[in-house]
């Protein structure tokens, strides 16, 4: 089975952005995090005025721009290791353990060149795509196994990562905070951390995710996460953004929506998630009194509430759009919040010309050049271990029902692409009914280019990323 994608397409001007796809054959204008659309002209007018002396006895003012509290720095985690080409470096701050079966790898980029299609080289092959944002998932991580472990995503293939896109005009050695969530073995002591086409870095300890109020975030701010207190199903997060440069932002904080489709015009800061466990995760909550307006000029800072659904666990996970993550004491009841802001993250991992994507239905995706030589529908010596695979997968889950579907991409006419998707659908479903035995109830389709994974456009190495995904044989399990 294949999901449609759909996106919002951006306008905003200049952003820091996440966990979105973009790629066009023009390039697009910078991108907001998670697709949103820039604020309406009502909403920028209700800038925060700047009040140096705005203070309560609590503290700063919330939605109010005062001057930065003295001793705020930038200061970022000890690096383990850097990987560069060209360019573009990235330096490993750490995997951390989120819960059993995912871990974040948290890092900084750097050297960026001043483009808004430069952000291209961190996406994960084949989901670049034309509407949406930014996001950084050309990472994966392997164990003693050797299986690849990929980028969580949700059912409309949105990764759970962040990195800011595009430095401002003026800032000298811009560097930006970047991380992802990655599926990831149980009990896995070291990883190695691959950043693809640009290097490996081997045996990274597995750790726990330090506590920290206050991390880098964007190209020049410091984002602070001073209390988390949950009720009703609702995690309040008191936040501060501290710009420590003397440089003047052009875009909104708006534009920091950590996902905005799911609730489309509210213009205001909402860029943190909730991690809680495996499933769910807890993402933007209706805020009718969010802040609408700028970003902190050069020198100052604002306080914010933000609003995040709660993902019901005892522990929680600070994931900012364009901010290291935060582990930091939560108050209050856990209780799940609202089905709107909470969202899954299927694990995913690769071996052999086989990624297996387990989420509310597990899905084999059989890559068929691994399978199948050019235009032909006879299995090679190589498809066994890609069968192999499948079979195994299969085998360690209950259900004995699957459906097998054949897929190609848009090249060529629509009739040979049919004959071949059913050719190659049926060679897969003989092979494999053999590898499973009896008792397996095993359905055939063929669609041919009619339900392909992605759209296949932006650069022709975007194009040919997704004709690559686009081809391949499905098993489904519902």
């Amino acid at each position: 089975m294949t999901r449609a994608l759909t996106w919002t397409a951006i306008t905003a001007t200049t952003v820091l952005a996440l966990a979105a796809c973009t790629g066009a054959d023009e390039p697009p204008p910078p991108p907001s995090s998670g697709g949103t659309t820039a604020p309406s002209s009502d909403s920028t007018q209700t800038s925060a005025p700047t009040d140096e002396a705005a203070t309560t006895s609590a503290g700063p003012a919330l939605n109010t721009f005062v001057p930065v509290a003295a001793g705020t720095e930038r200061a970022w985690p000890e690096v383990i290791d850097t990987v560069s080409k060209g360019e573009a470096e990235f330096a490993l701050f750490g995997v951390y353990r989120i819960d059993a079966e995912r871990v974040v790898v948290s890092g900084r980029y750097a050297g960026q060149p001043k483009s808004n299609t430069a952000a291209a080289e961190w996406f994960e092959p084949g989901y670049f795509h034309s509407m949406g944002g930014y996001e950084f998932s050309r990472v994966a991580v392997t164990g003693a196994d050797g299986v690849r472990h990929l980028p969580v995503r949700d059912e409309e293939d949105r990764c759970l990562c962040s990195l800011s896109t595009q430095p401002y005009a003026d800032a000298q050695d811009p560097q930006a905070p970047a991380w992802v969530v990655v599926s990831a073995p149980a009990d896995a002591k070291t990883l190695d951390v691959e950043v693809s086409d640009i290097g490996t870095i081997k045996d990274v300890p597995v750790t726990d995710l330090p506590t920290a109020a206050s991390v880098p975030f964007g190209w020049v701010e410091v984002l602070s996460v001073d209390a988390l207190a949950r009720e009703d199903g609702v995690i309040t997060a008191g936040t501060t953004i501290a710009n420590v440069s003397d440089l003047n932002p052009t875009y909104t904080l708006a534009q920091h929506q950590f996902d905005f489709p799911d609730l489309e015009g509210q213009d205001c800061f909402q860029g943190l998630s909730a991690w809680g466990s495996a499933t769910p995760t807890g993402r933007m909550a209706q805020d009718p009194d969010c802040h609408r307006g700028t970003m902190p000029g050069g020198g100052q800072q604002i306080s914010l509430e933000v609003k995040v659904a709660d993902p019901g666990s005892q522990q929680v996970v600070i994931l900012p759009d364009a901010g290291l993550p935060l582990m930091l004491p939560v108050t209050g009841t856990p209780t799940e919040g609202q089905a709107a802001s909470l969202r899954s993250y299927a694990a995913r991992t690769e071996e052999a010309g086989a990624t297996v994507e387990q989420g509310e239905e597990l899905t084999v995706s059989l890559d068929t050049e691994v399978l199948f030589d050019f235009d032909k529908a006879t299995l090679t010596g190589a498809a066994d271990d890609a069968l192999a695979v499948a079979a195994k997968t299969l085998k360690a889950q209950d259900k004995r029902a699957i459906t097998i579907a054949g897929h190609t991409d848009g090249q060529g006419s629509a009739a040979r692409n049919l004959e071949l998707s059913e050719q190659r659908a049926k060679a897969v479903a003989k092979a494999l009914g053999d590898k499973l035995g009896a008792d397996w109830q095993i359905a055939v389709e063929w669609h041919g280019m009619s339900k392909p994974a992605v759209k296949e456009s932006g650069s022709p190495a975007q194009v040919k990323a997704a004709q690559a995904r686009n081809r391949r044989v499905e098993i489904v399990v519902p």
